[in-house]
């Protein structure tokens, strides 16, 4: 939370800077020509810490997570499928075991997170 205060209070106070009027001497500075584009420059910066990061992280994550898929680990479909691996068919092929004697072929893109299966078993 202090983080986004932090952030609304240099956006605010950034625009405040840039919208004043440049001196009647028509001095050109640097910032007389970046000062109006800087407000959306941070905006820019803004959405990318906010949005952009984070989303790519997750992706990676996930990524990573149906890369390293294996046997005999229970996972929760897209559909909410709760099933085990029992093969790995192709690239991108799932065997599951849904219930005892049910299998069915998934793709491995459906495969929404892994299960933690308790230790205590």
């Amino acid at each position: 939370m202090k983080i986004i205060n932090k952030l609304t209070f240099l956006l605010i106070s950034s625009i405040l800077l840039t919208s004043c009027a440049p001196p009647p001497g028509g001095n050109t500075s640097f910032m007389g020509s970046v000062g109006p584009f800087l407000p959306f420059i941070l905006i820019i910066i803004l959405f990318y810490f906010l949005i952009i990061r984070p989303q790519n992280k997750q992706q990676r994550e996930r990524r990573e997570m149906l890369k390293n898929l294996k046997k005999g680990e229970s996972v929760l479909t897209n559909g909410g499928i709760i099933g085990k691996i029992l093969d790995i068919l192709d690239d991108d092929i799932i065997l599951l075991e849904i219930s005892k004697g049910v299998q069915i072929k998934i793709k491995r893109d459906f495969v929404n997170s892994l299960l933690v299966q308790d230790s205590k078993k």
